[in-house]
């Protein structure tokens, strides 16, 4: 508000200046026109005086007289003079003539109405000059008393010009009525001027305090979550870290908190999104509720929490999260459905666990999830018991440095088709080149990346180095697609589909020759917005593959929901389809599933021969595995692979 209040005084204190300086302006003009109104008067006024007063006098002279063309050699005859004496005394008796003369072309005066002979304007004044060429002049002059001084030619009645009348007219009464009628005008304009400022600054104040309340709506809205109205992300970052700061200076102890809220996808699933958005609601209550004025609760996004709980110890922070649990699982109705609900708690306490938010935050997270896969919800972080925590730690800070360096190599499994053993795509699958540990497969460092949000870049860097290479290998003659892995994270990420647009784009490659692999754990998260993001990638004309088909929790309600092009069937099962007849009995299921919603059926995990001719028989369309090809850089790919003919011949051919 006094951001506002200083804008409007501003505004109010700028704007104040032009319309001054516009009244000014239009007054000044006015002034003008009036003086320009009363020169024309008076010249109006000396135009009957010369042709009703002293024309008539001058052209009743006899015909000699007449011929002289300048009254200062000519004169006037005693009639005329008389004449002209009594034409022009009424007029200066009346006062509608303050003083007149007649003078000829040299300066001399023929006739005064006063009867001097001298003084008048000089022959060398510019208005005498005009007026003598045929040209009247009038100007305001300034003496006693305001006059209007007229000189304009004396003309006969056969338009001869013969002298100059030199003229002096009172400009008092003019005057008067133009003031009058300045003042006037001035009190219009005054009043226009000041509504005219009012409007303008009702106009400001208006703006400015919607200009203020909306920029501090988006300053709120950038800081806070829409459903809840708690602090999001941000805002938790931002003050968290700085009561952390003067925690720690003060010498304080305190505790970070993340929550995660226990089969919240149920409720979503089952009562819809409506439903989820009010348990949220409800559930943020619950926690202000019982929380202190120093404590800063945000969420985070979906249903987790955050907490930074200043100056309370371990077993206070413990003690505080059982009330709020407590709380939260009081019985609440949603949509006629009575349900409670529960949570994971992880704490990291300060200073023992660390002195960075983003390393509290992460042993929180830790402490959270081995929560959720024991029987405790309330868990203090410990080093002891957690076998990954610190080694992921150092992960998640390695990986950081080697996406930044480059340390990262893609190498491609090939997809073959089981009739002829032609080479269809080829699968990216990320590997580190660790400066000291060599080359570093997936499964050392990619779970840690999952679980920090170091995905989403890995993926992005993945998608546009694979799509490179397929410029490399098209090139060379190979049109081979190539699949690259997503996560349910990669789904999650506002802006993913446009992110495959424009690497397609960057790359020049068709979006055919591109397949994304999706994990049926994406697909049993959240399925809507899942269904929704692929549906939106599958629009650019990109492939969508089912990856590890059988080992997930994906439902077949999931696979209609979504175009898929490929279903992958876990490795698991394929290769147990020799000896497990239900390994067999399941592999042919997902065959006829895939055929049945116009998809291909790929077996992972082929390694021998046998079980190539097995899937021929059953009918699966593509292969990878081990038998065909090991990960290798794509110029090191053949084009095809050998169908076997027999098992024993291709057996003898492995070994």
């Amino acid at each position: 508000m006094r951001s506002s209040s200083r804008l409007f005084a501003t505004y109010a204190a700028a704007s104040l200046l032009p319309v001054v300086a516009l009244g000014a302006l239009l007054l000044q003009d006015y002034r003008g026109d009036a003086a320009a109104q009363g020169r024309e008067q008076g010249l109006a006024q000396a135009e009957v005086i010369a042709r009703m007063v002293i024309a008539p006098v001058l052209n009743s002279g006899g015909s000699s007289t007449l011929g002289d063309a300048d009254l200062s050699r000519r004169g006037l005859t005693a009639e005329q003079f008389e004449r002209m004496r009594e034409a022009t005394q009424i007029a200066v008796y009346d006062g509608s003539v303050q003083h007149l003369r007649v003078r000829g072309f040299t300066g001399r005066v023929i006739f005064s109405d006063d009867g001097s002979t001298g003084s008048g304007v000089p022959v060398s004044d510019p208005d005498f000059r005009s007026a003598a060429s045929g040209h009247p002049q009038a100007r305001v002059v300034t003496g006693r008393t305001r006059t209007i001084r007229v000189m304009r030619p004396l003309f006969l009645n056969t338009g001869q010009s013969v002298g100059v009348l030199e003229v002096y007219l009172p400009y008092q009464r003019i005057d008067d009525r133009l003031q009058a009628q300045l003042v006037h005008t001035s009190k219009r304009i005054a009043g226009g001027l000041v509504a005219l400022y009012l409007v303008l600054g009702l106009l400001a104040w208006w703006t400015t305090r919607s200009l203020s309340r909306y920029a501090a709506d988006q300053r709120h809205n950038a800081l806070h979550d829409a459903l809840t109205g708690l602090p999001n992300l941000a805002a938790f970052r931002t003050w968290a870290e700085a009561g952390l700061a003067e925690s720690l200076r003060d010498g304080q102890p305190g505790a970070v908190v993340l929550v995660d809220l226990n089969r919240f996808k149920e409720v979503n699933d089952t009562l819809g999104h409506h439903a989820g958005d009010e348990l949220l609601r409800i559930v943020a209550d619950r926690f202000r509720a019982r929380l202190g004025e120093r404590d800063i609760l945000a969420r985070l996004g979906g249903d987790e929490f955050a907490l930074f709980l200043p100056g309370r110890t371990g077993p206070e922070a413990v003690a505080l999260l059982a009330k709020i649990r407590e709380r939260l699982s009081e019985e609440m109705v949603l949509d006629g459905v009575p349900l409670s609900i529960e949570a994971s708690f992880g704490i990291a306490l300060f200073p023992e666990h660390g002195g960075r938010l983003e390393e509290l935050k992460q042993r929180a997270d830790i402490a959270m999830y081995q929560g959720k896969r024991g029987t405790a919800d309330i868990v203090v972080y410990s080093g002891d018991g957690i076998g990954h925590s610190h080694q992921w730690l150092v992960v998640q800070a390695e990986l950081r440095h080697a996406l930044e360096r480059g340390e990262l190599v893609l190498h491609y499994q090939p997809k073959v088709n089981l009739a002829d053993g032609e080479v269809r795509a080829l699968e990216a699958l990320v590997r580190w080149q660790h400066p000291q540990r060599g080359l570093v497969p997936p499964g050392d460092f990619l779970p840690a990346a999952e679980h920090s949000g170091l995905i989403v870049p890995l993926t992005e860097w993945v998608l546009r180095r694979a799509l490179t290479d397929q410029v490399g290998w098209s090139a060379a003659g190979q049109q081979w697609a190539v699949s690259v892995n997503v996560s349910a994270r990669n789904l999650e990420v506002p802006g993913f589909p446009e992110l495959v647009a424009n690497l397609l784009a960057e790359t020049g490659t068709p979006a055919r020759r591109l397949v994304l692999e999706v994990t049926e754990t994406a697909l049993a998260g959240d399925g809507e917005a899942a269904a929704r993001v692929i549906g939106e990638i599958a629009a650019l004309g990109v492939g969508i593959s089912v990856d590890d088909f059988g080992a997930g929790y994906t439902s077949l309600s999931h696979l209609r929901e979504v175009p898929v092009d490929e279903i992958k069937i876990d490795r698991g099962f394929v290769s147990d389809v020799i000896d497990d007849p239900r390994s067999r009995a399941i592999v042919r299921s997902v065959i006829e599933l895939a055929h049945g919603l116009g998809s291909r059926a790929t077996a992972e995990g082929v390694e021998t021969a046998e079980i190539y001719r097995w899937l021929v028989e059953a009918g699966c369309d593509e292969a990878q595995g081990y038998l065909i090809g090991r990960p290798v850089p794509w110029p090191q790919v053949a084009p095809e692979f050998e169908v076997p003919k027999t098992v024993s011949e291709t057996e003898r051919a492995v070994r």
